[in-house]
């Protein structure tokens, strides 16, 4: 059994702002990594305590990079630089794919750092549905018949998983508590927007995800048609609204990962 782990650093516990946290050269940068990585290794860790033949391939999804290899569980394989942004290393080869670190999308309320690839973007639709970078990631393991089965960060985010993918356990690390939306601030007022949140410490972070992957695991070997892969119908179609008031889209007749190199419609208003 191959699971595919991707993992992000803004859903980490004890993570709790962009600026000082999430980007080269900030000063909590590289315990940003260590905290993110320690939760990837929590996941790992009950996978394997659920199954100890498998094969682990954590997918360092975060920007810069939030994934430090020295630290990262032995048995697991690290993949970063793909060919294809968006494709994630994503491919028929996987059983089944989980998330660590995950935030919600731009605009969730009670969301904690949420963004939608950067905070320029206001809402990005794929099939006509409002997705952040969680429900972009299921549907193209979706495509290659990969189902979700688990995944961990903030609250916001563990509500919007159980929305499009009902079957996937989840585990909530931390809470924002922004009431509004923040549609009416540009980029930078957005960043500042949702960095208040209530945390978990991080060890007891970590107790969680390795009880809940190893659950979530065990539930998934037990019973894979409850798992059914996250399914948008072609043609598939990408819409993308700026804060800075444009939008972008991008389509393609039948696979979806070709739709994210297709050339851009642009449409300013």
């Amino acid at each position: 059994m191959k699971i595919a782990v991707i993992t992000d650093m803004e859903g980490v516990a004890g993570i709790l702002n962009f600026e000082e946290w999430t980007q080269p050269g900030a000063p909590y940068y590289e315990r940003g990594k260590e905290f993110a990585t320690l939760e990837a290794n929590a996941a790992i860790g009950g996978f394997y305590e659920a199954n100890p033949d498998l094969e682990t391939v954590v997918v360092d999804g975060h920007g810069p990079g939030g994934i430090d290899p020295w630290l990262l569980d032995s048995r697991a394989q690290l993949s970063r630089g793909w060919g294809v942004y968006h494709q994630f290393g994503l491919d028929g080869r996987f059983d089944a794919v989980a998330w660590v670190g995950q935030h919600a999308k731009s605009g969730a309320l009670l969301a904690h750092l949420a963004h939608t690839g950067s905070c320029d973007v206001l809402e990005l639709k794929l099939g006509g549905v409002s997705m952040g970078e969680f429900g972009q990631c299921a549907a193209i393991a979706g495509f290659y018949g990969t189902p979700a089965i688990f995944g961990s960060g903030d609250r916001a985010f563990t509500l919007e998983a159980e929305a499009l993918t009902p079957w996937i356990r989840t585990v909530a690390v931390k809470r924002g508590v922004n009431l509004t939306d923040g549609a009416d601030c540009g980029a930078d007022a957005y960043r500042r927007h949702t960095p208040g949140a209530t945390h978990l410490h991080p060890s007891r972070a970590r107790e969680l995800i390795r009880a809940g992957a190893a659950q979530a695991l065990r539930d998934f070997m037990a019973n894979r048609d409850n798992y059914p892969p996250l399914r948008i119908e072609p043609p598939f179609i990408c819409e993308t609204r700026y804060r800075a008031g444009h939008k972008e889209t991008r389509r393609h007749g039948s696979d979806i990962v070709a739709m994210y190199s297709a050339p851009i419609e642009t449409d300013v208003r």
